[in-house]
């Protein structure tokens, strides 16, 4: 727990802090980064998917 004063570490980030909310809340914003990042990863790569398929079944209902 915080006695108040400053952190105790030499490294001033949250991930490392003595205060248990500022701990929590870097978890919780790491967590959400990196699900934000895979999840746009994934969308790009279904949206290819999805343009390469429109365009061979777009293909196919011409002939």
């Amino acid at each position: 727990m915080s006695n108040g004063g400053t952190d105790t570490y030499s490294y001033k980030g949250w991930l490392i802090s003595d205060s248990f909310l500022k701990r929590a809340f870097a978890v919780f914003g790491y967590n959400l980064v990196a699900g934000l990042i895979i999840w746009v990863g994934l969308f790009i790569i279904f949206m290819f998917f999805a343009m390469m398929a429109a365009l061979v079944f777009g293909m196919a209902s011409v002939y």
